[in-house]
């Protein structure tokens, strides 16, 4: 009799450590693949802002949805300006230029060619990992300092981020966002 209560308590014993090694096993795989899925996702933000710093390069203000700012990447250009020569030390830009000093040269290149070949700018506006769901992206002008300032938000909900992850024991907020760019101060960096 003592031996079998003896063996059913090292067999309860071993569940109990299978449950508490799972249980750790699973916060430390839930930690990892969120952290994962956030460095995907911020990428994406970076191109996102790379895309929208372009745009306003071009435009002079920041584009407000998805279709516009795909639209010019794949089809519109890019304008660089090079200045051949040096300024002297005694002029100013614009004196060497007029004095043919420095020559300017525009040129223009496919708004393309800001992203690597084969850079699929379609899917863009996808939240990865999120089975189709599309980032938030706003655009609008601001008053900095008595300056209108042109500003721009794109952003996901880490419940997008998390799809499919188990975030039942995590201590995550899934209607916090992960995002670039700020509808309320001239910032084009992210939240991270």
């Amino acid at each position: 009799m003592k031996i079998g209560i003896q063996a059913g308590l090292f067999i309860v014993a071993i569940i109990i450590a299978y449950f508490i090694y799972d249980g750790i096993q699973d916060k430390i795989e839930f930690r990892d693949m969120a952290a994962a899925r956030r460095e995907v996702v911020q990428n994406r933000l970076l191109n996102i802002t790379k895309a929208q710093k372009q745009f306003k390069q071009e435009k002079g203000r920041y584009s407000a949805n998805f279709p516009e700012l795909i639209n010019f990447i794949k089809t519109d250009s890019l304008t660089i300006i090079k200045a051949i020569g040096n300024v002297p030390d005694t002029l100013t830009e614009a004196e060497a230029v007029e004095q043919r000093i420095v020559i300017r040269d525009t040129s223009l290149v496919p708004a393309l060619t800001i992203f690597p070949a084969g850079f699929a700018i379609d899917s863009i506006k996808y939240i990865p990992f999120s089975k189709g769901n599309e980032f938030q992206m706003k655009a609008d002008v601001i008053e900095k300092n008595k300056v209108n300032v042109n500003v721009f938000e794109a952003s996901a909900k880490l419940e997008d981020v998390y799809n499919g992850l188990n975030t039942k024991n995590e201590a995550v907020n899934l209607s916090n966002l992960i995002k670039v760019g700020s509808l309320t101060e001239p910032i084009t960096n992210g939240n991270w």
